[in-house]
C-alpha cells in the first residue's frame, strides 16, 4: 500500500480547513474616529483637557491626554459643554443649539447697534400691575423709543383684568433700527435688557408664528421666553420679542 507524503506547511493548511474553529480572515473593524481635545469647564468654573469618550448610565466619560479617565454628569457641565455634546451624538442637529461666551469691551465697542442703544431694565416692565393709563412707564418707554432708547420700534401687549382694562404685560416687542447680528443681538439681551442669565448663554433654533428665530434658553423666572426673530433677507436679527409669565 502506497502511502501519500504531505508536506509540514500543506498539513497545517489542511488541519485549519477540518478544524470547527476557523481563524477569520476580515480584516479587523477600523475604530470610529476620536473626538477632538478640548476643553470642559464645570458649573463652577473648574476646566479639564480632555476629548469625549462616551455617555452612559447617567455619566459622562472625558478621556484625559495621559490616558485616564474622567467622569462626571450633565448637570456638572457648562451649557456649552451640553451643547457639545448633543451636537456631537446628533451631527445633523448641530446647527440647532448655540452658545455665546459674554462679550469683552473691544467686541461690544465694535458693535454698531449696541452702541446706540440706551440701558433699561426689563424687570421694571414685568412688575407694572395697571397699563391702562397713557401716562405710564410703559407708553413713555414705547413713545420714546428712538429719540431716546435707540430702538426703530417698541411695541407691547398686556393680559387684561377683570374688568377688562390693561393689566400686567405679556408681550413686548423691539425692532432694532437694522437688522442685528446674531452675537450682537445676545449682548444686547444681556446688558440693554439687564437680564442677568448663565454665561455662556444657550440659543435654541426654533419656529415661532411661522417664522424662525432664536430662543433664549434658561431665562430668569420673571420672563417666560425670549425669542431672536430672524430676517430671512440677512440672517440676523429684526426682532426681540420678550414674554412675560401670565398672572397668577
Amino acid at each position: 500500500m502506497q502511502h501519500l507524503h504531505t508536506p509540514p506547511v500543506a498539513a497545517c493548511l489542511l488541519a485549519l480547513a477540518l478544524s470547527p474553529f476557523r481563524a477569520s480572515t476580515q480584516t479587523p473593524a477600523t475604530p470610529a474616529t476620536p473626538y477632538p481635545e478640548r476643553t470642559w469647564t464645570s458649573v463652577n468654573g473648574n476646566t479639564v483637557q480632555a476629548s469625549f469618550d462616551r455617555e452612559a448610565d447617567g455619566k459622562i466619560f472625558l478621556k484625559r491626554p495621559d490616558g485616564s479617565t474622567v467622569a462626571t454628569t450633565r448637570a456638572k457641565l457648562s451649557p456649552n459643554d451640553l451643547a457639545w455634546i448633543d451636537a456631537a451624538h446628533n451631527p445633523e442637529q448641530s446647527d440647532k443649539t448655540l452658545s455665546f461666551a459674554k462679550a469683552t469691551m473691544p467686541e461690544t465697542n465694535r458693535m454698531e447697534q449696541y452702541r446706540r442703544l440706551r440701558r433699561l431694565i426689563i424687570r421694571t416692565y414685568a412688575n407694572l400691575t395697571n397699563n391702562d393709563r397713557d401716562d405710564k412707564m410703559l407708553a413713555f418707554l414705547e413713545r420714546d423709543a428712538l429719540s431716546m432708547y435707540g430702538w426703530q420700534y417698541i411695541g407691547s401687549d398686556c393680559y387684561l383684568t377683570a374688568s377688562g382694562k390693561k393689566g400686567k404685560v405679556k408681550e413686548m416687542f423691539f425692532r432694532p433700527q437694522e437688522p442685528v447680528p446674531l452675537r450682537e443681538a445676545v449682548e444686547i439681551v444681556r446688558d440693554k435688557f439687564t437680564i442677568v442669565m448663565p454665561d455662556p448663554v444657550l440659543l435654541k433654533q426654533v419656529m415661532y408664528h411661522g417664522e424662525q428665530a432664536w430662543e433664549v434658553l434658561n431665562p430668569p423666572d420673571y420672563l417666560a421666553r425670549v425669542l431672536l426673530l430672524v430676517d430671512e433677507e440677512t440672517s440676523h436679527i429684526k426682532r426681540f420679542d420678550i414674554h412675560f409669565p401670565q398672572p397668577k
